[in-house]
């Protein structure tokens, strides 16, 4: 079969759910609001509240250096034992660690660290009774999406942890995208299982196929444990507005089509917006309008800054986003200033109260930490006069950071590899 023959079948079968119900008017709006927030925004350069001159670079970069080799040393030395663990050697290194990060102009919040710690090691127990099989590289993907959710759980004035409703929705994706993303699995076996997701999602019974299937299936069955149908039915309207989202965005890579004729932004923030509005609704059961609002915005930068980051694989992998789009012919310089001003907005829009200031500063010094680090993780794609303004702003030089990135999270998932063998 050709290409364009199995894209038009592909589109003919799209798997659509019908059954997202009140959440989708709601979910429409949201998508009009922020995609017109977005052309609002402008593309001046951003406001950053530190700048890093040389000499504070090599001393942040020097101590860095010193705290990754002592790390080394001590995994080299299996002192990173089953008993003691990787968080127990952080533990010790704590005050160096508050040392760094506050040369780095980074946050820290005690009691939010202590949240998201305790919410990680629930999530690592439950990954591995559940499969140690887990790839590293799947564990900690699954693992961002419980972090967004414990920063949620703040906004809602909830207790930091891991529920089961919360590890389920989080692991759902990295089985289902790594059906989606198999460049040998045809185009039928990839239909049969979204129509088996699809029915699982809707309360429907179909049987699994294989062993990915069927943690699919237990997945769904442990948060209808939490959350049963009849009583919290915004739940299951959620897992299906990111389901038809993440569709929508399959069927719009495949097609492989001209960017210019699809519409790239009302993807991108329909994907990202409802990713956050079904992890909103996984916390509680419940939201209430300005709740499911702010999740929606939160989502849509948190996809920006994902495609930012991604932008030179989408390229490789012929997907077009806002980023991976412009990038074909022009500079990101002033897309980047747009995503920075964005944030921005999005957050003023919520967290503008002085009750929200410690949760306002979480997400915007890191978000901000990710974007920047991104730009320098690709700084062929931006003007070099770009990128000389925007290092300023960070706390090392591009080049250090990618180095020091690369090696403290192969550590991150040796880790989590050896505790799984554990």
């Amino acid at each position: 079969m050709d290409t364009k023959l199995a894209n038009q079948k592909f589109s003919n079968n799209l798997p659509l759910s019908d059954q997202t119900g009140n959440l989708e008017l709601t979910m429409k709006l949201l998508k009009q609001k922020y995609q017109q927030l977005w052309l609002e925004t402008e593309m001046t350069f951003p406001e950053f509240l530190e700048s890093y001159p040389s000499k504070r670079k090599k001393e942040i970069e020097q101590e860095t250096t010193i705290f990754l080799n002592r790390l080394t040393k001590k995994q080299q030395h299996q002192e990173f034992n089953h008993t003691q663990g990787f968080e127990g050697v952080l533990k010790k290194e704590e005050h160096d660690i508050e040392k760094l990060c506050n040369l780095a102009g980074l946050y820290i919040d005690k009691q939010f660290s202590e949240g998201f710690d305790r919410s990680t090691k629930i999530f690592m127990k439950k990954a591995k009774q559940f499969d140690p099989s887990l790839k590293p590289e799947n564990i900690y993907q699954a693992m961002r999406n419980v972090w967004i959710m414990n920063s949620l759980q703040i906004l809602m004035n909830l207790d930091m942890y891991c529920s089961n409703s919360m590890f389920a929705y989080s692991m759902l994706y990295p089985y289902s995208d790594n059906i989606n993303d198999d460049v040998v699995k045809s185009i039928d076996a990839k239909f049969r299982m979204n129509r088996n997701f699809k029915a699982w999602l809707e309360g429907n019974s179909c049987p699994y196929q294989n062993e990915t299937e069927r943690k699919i299936y237990l997945l769904i069955k442990m948060i209808e444990e939490e959350f049963p149908r009849d009583k919290y039915p915004e739940v299951f309207q959620s897992l299906l507005s990111i389901y038809n989202a993440q569709i929508k965005s399959l069927i719009q890579q495949k097609q492989n089509s001209n960017p210019h004729k699809v519409d790239i932004l009302d993807i991108s923030l329909e994907k990202g917006g409802t990713s956050v509005l079904a992890d909103g609704y996984l916390i509680n059961g419940i939201m209430d309008k300005n709740q499911e609002d702010f999740c929606f915005g939160y989502g849509a930068f948190l996809q920006f800054a994902d495609d930012i980051q991604d932008v030179c694989i989408d390229k490789e992998n012929s997907h077009s986003t806002l980023f991976s789009q412009m990038a074909d012919n022009n500079y990101l310089d002033e897309l980047a200033n747009k995503l920075f001003n964005f944030m921005l907005k999005v957050v003023n829009l919520h967290l503008s109260d002085t009750a929200y200031n410690r949760l306002r500063t979480l997400i915007v010094e890191n978000c901000n930490f990710m974007v920047l680090g991104a730009i320098g993780k690709n700084r062929q794609l931006y003007s070099p006069k770009y990128i000389k303004e925007i290092e300023i702003h960070f706390p090392f030089t591009f080049p250090y950071f990618k180095i020091a990135k690369k090696r403290l999270k192969q550590m991150l998932l040796k880790a989590n590899s050896d505790s799984f063998k554990n």
